[in-house]
C-alpha cells in the first residue's frame, strides 16, 4: 500500500479521496457496507502511515511523501511499478514485470521521449497494465500522439489519468476499457474540446475525476446516466448540473447542483429519490418547476449524509402582468405553492447548513426549528414570510443571515 504511492510525482500532494480511489480501483481496500466510505478507510491507513513517519501533511486534507522515502518506494517496488520523469528517463531501466506506470510530461516535444516510448512498447506488455497515470498538461499535439501510440493497445486498465488536448488524444481502445474503475481526465482551459462520448460505455467506473477539465464545453454525453457504478464524480457544477435522468445513478455520492426543468425530460425532482448514497453539498435550483407530488418523491428526509443544503426557487417571483390585482392574485398563488413545496421539502435531521432563496409562501416551514436539530448556519434571502422560524430552537445556530425578508419589513 505505502510503495504503490511512488507512482505519484516527487512532492506530489494527494488528498485521502484521490489515494483511496486509487487504492480501491486496484483491489487494495474496498468498502465492506452501506455505511462505510472508500475515503473513511482510506483515511484510516493514511493516518497509520502518517503516525508512523512515511507520509508527512501537506494540510489537513493533503499529504506528501518525503523525499527519501519517495525513492527508497520506487527501488523496492521497482518490479511492478514504475515512475519516470519524461526528460531524464531510460525504457532499459524499466522492467517488463511492471504492472503499473506513471510519467511526468513537461510541455515540452523531445525526440528523445518518443524513442523511449517506443522501446517501452516493446520491453513492456502493454495490454496487461493494471494503472496508467499521467501528470502534467501539455498543449502539443505531437507529445499527445506520442502517448496515444504507446498506449493503443491497453486493455485490462483499472486506473487511467490521462490530458486530452484533442479528440484524438485518447488511445485506440479507450472505449474498450470495461475493467476501468478510475478514470481522470484533464484538458487545457478553453480548448473547444468535449468530454468524450464513450465515456458512458465504461460501465464498471466507479469514479471520475473532472476538476482539471479545462476545455470550454461543460456537456456530459445524453446517456451518461449509464454509468451506474459511478460513485464519485469530482467535477464543475455545470457537469453535475447536466446529467439527464441522474436517479438511475444509484450509487452516486456527489451532485453539487440539480436543475429542476420543465421543458427537459429526466431533470424533475424526483429524480432526486433514487439517489440514497448522496453526501456533502447539494444546492436544488428551478423549485418553482416543481411540484407537492415531485418534492415528495424527492424523499430529502431520507439522505442522512447531507450536510449543505440549498434551495432555490429561481426566476423572479413577481410576473409582469397588466393590473395590481391580477399581479397580487399571481404572487399569491405562488406563495401557496411554494409553501406546499416547501413542507415537502425537509431534510434529514443530520443537516448542518441550510439555505432557502426566494421559495415559501406565508410562513417558515413547520420542519425548521424543531426537525433540523444540528443545524449551524441558516441562510434566507428573499423569503416572504410573515412569521420567522422559531431561531431560539435551534440549538446549535452559530450563523443566522437575512436578507430580503419582505415579511420582516411589514412588521416595522
Amino acid at each position: 500500500m505505502f510503495f504503490i504511492s511512488c507512482l505519484f510525482p516527487e512532492d506530489y500532494e494527494f488528498d485521502s479521496l484521490e489515494i483511496s480511489c486509487y487504492w480501491d480501483s486496484i483491489g487494495i481496500i474496498n468498502s465492506s457496507g452501506k455505511n462505510d466510505t472508500i475515503e473513511g478507510i482510506g483515511s484510516q491507513y493514511l493516518n497509520e502511515l502518517y503516525d508512523n513517519g512515511f507520509l508527512m501533511k501537506g494540510d489537513d486534507n493533503h499529504y506528501v511523501m518525503h523525499d527519501l522515502l519517495h525513492e527508497l518506494s520506487q527501488i523496492v517496488s521497482s518490479r511492478e511499478c514504475a515512475n519516470i520523469n519524461y526528460s531524464s528517463f531510460r525504457a532499459d531501466d524499466i522492467l517488463p514485470s511492471i504492472r503499473h506506470l506513471s510519467i511526468t510530461i513537461q510541455d515540452k516535444y523531445t525526440e528523445s521521449f518518443k524513442e523511449e516510448m517506443e522501446k517501452i512498447k516493446k520491453r513492456v506488455d502493454i495490454r496487461n497494465l493494471r494503472s496508467v497515470m499521467i501528470f502534467g498538461s501539455y498543449r502539443s499535439r505531437r507529445i499527445a500522439n506520442v502517448v496515444r501510440d504507446t498506449l493503443n493497445e491497453i486493455r485490462a486498465l483499472r486506473v487511467l489519468f490521462i490530458f486530452m488536448n484533442s479528440p484524438h488524444s485518447l488511445p485506440d481502445n479507450f472505449s474498450k476499457l470495461v475493467h476501468l474503475r478510475y478514470l481522470k481526465i484533464g484538458s487545457p482551459w478553453g480548448f473547444k474540446v468535449c468530454v468524450p462520448s464513450t465515456v458512458s460505455k465504461l460501465y464498471h467506473l466507479k469514479f471520475l475525476d473532472l476538476k482539471s477539465w479545462g476545455g470550454s464545453n461543460n456537456n456530459l454525453p445524453n446517456d451518461f446516466n449509464r454509468l451506474i457504478n459511478l460513485r464519485h464524480f469530482l467535477a464543475k457544477k455545470e457537469f453535475h448540473s447536466n446529467v439527464p435522468e441522474v436517479g438511475k445513478m444509484k450509487c452516486l455520492q456527489e451532485l453539487k447542483e440539480f436543475h429542476v426543468k420543465k421543458d427537459k425530460i429526466g431533470f424533475e425532482l424526483a429524480q432526486l429519490g433514487q439517489l440514497e448514497q448522496l453526501r456533502g453539498e447539494l444546492c436544488i435550483f428551478g423549485l418553482k418547476n416543481a411540484t407537492r407530488e415531485e418534492a415528495i418523491e424527492a424523499k430529502l428526509k431520507h439522505k442522512s449524509n447531507l450536510s449543505k443544503l440549498r434551495l432555490d426557487r429561481g426566476g423572479n417571483r413577481e410576473k409582469n402582468t397588466s393590473s395590481s390585482s391580477s399581479r397580487t392574485q399571481v404572487v399569491s398563488n405562488e406563495n401557496q405553492d411554494d409553501d406546499i413545496i416547501l413542507d415537502s421539502l425537509q431534510p434529514h435531521s443530520n443537516l448542518t447548513e441550510l439555505s432557502i432563496v426566494n421559495l415559501g409562501g406565508g410562513m417558515a416551514p413547520s420542519w425548521l426549528g424543531s426537525n433540523i436539530i444540528h443545524l449551524d448556519t441558516l441562510h434566507l434571502d428573499g423569503v416572504p414570510w410573515a412569521t420567522l422560524a422559531p431561531f431560539g430552537k435551534i440549538q446549535y445556530l452559530r450563523e443566522l443571515k437575512l436578507r430580503n425578508i419582505v415579511g420582516m419589513y411589514h412588521t416595522h
